[in-house]
């Protein structure tokens, strides 16, 4: 079985990061450059490192402004042959989460997501419908207020390579999580920029949905980039 259908699982654009540097569609143009079938943009929201700072936007406003990013890349997409899907990493304390499968209306609908304890949060997107990956769990950076606490009763997948990572032994560490508590393993390059971290993941047929990556990847269908930055 060959695996030649690349991935892009975690990437940010400067729309919604605050920390990133390109646009959506200038992600979207370099994801294709570099061998992407499909990119899923999952911009900080608004309890991370978010572009989206004024507090005189209503909550469907600010909405509406957080998938700028997104829109922006499936337009490009549209016109040069790449998939774009919606996501969005969540934050509490450091501790962050990519979600997909949960859409922007059902985030109008959810106001409380940005109040409501963690372990409710979590328990909410997967009850609509949503998928959620622990992305870097043991990042130990300046501002991560507990790095390495785990939630293996909410999420669905781990991030076992993340190619932005600075320590090898933060991925391994990953891979122990996934493989302890029988979660799915998923690598992303966390790109900030139009310059790649060979991150990823690999396919044996191209995904025609976000079900269909999350289906491989639960079958073990996948291979994950970035094997030099640890996690084997």
């Amino acid at each position: 079985m060959e695996y030649i259908y690349k991935v892009e699982t975690h990437l940010h654009t400067s729309q919604a990061s605050a920390c990133a540097v390109n646009t959506g569609a200038e992600m979207a143009r370099a994801s294709k450059r570099d061998g992407y079938c499909a990119i899923f943009v999952t911009d900080h929201f608004f309890n991370g490192n978010t572009a989206i700072r004024s507090k005189h936007y209503s909550w469907d406003e600010k909405i509406t402004l957080f998938t700028g990013g997104y829109e922006d890349a499936k337009k490009e997409g549209e016109k040069i042959g790449i998939d774009v899907y919606f996501g969005f990493e969540y934050n509490n304390n450091g501790a962050e989460f990519l979600v997909y499968n949960y859409s922007a209306d059902k985030l109008m609908e959810y106001p409380g997501i940005m109040t409501d304890g963690i372990e409710r949060v979590l328990t909410n997107i997967k009850n609509g419908g949503g998928f959620i990956i622990h992305a870097h769990p043991f990042r130990n950076e300046y501002y991560i207020q507990n790095p390495g606490r785990i939630y293996p009763d909410y999420v669905d997948a781990v991030e076992v390579i993340n190619t932005h990572n600075r320590r090898k032994e933060e991925n391994a560490r990953a891979l122990e999580y996934a493989e302890k508590y029988g979660l799915i393993k998923f690598g992303g390059s966390d790109s900030h920029s139009a310059h790649f971290q060979e991150g990823g993941m690999l396919f044996p047929k191209k995904p025609e949905s976000v079900k269909d990556v999350t289906d491989m990847a639960r079958r073990g269908e996948c291979i994950i980039l970035g094997k030099k930055y640890g996690g084997d």
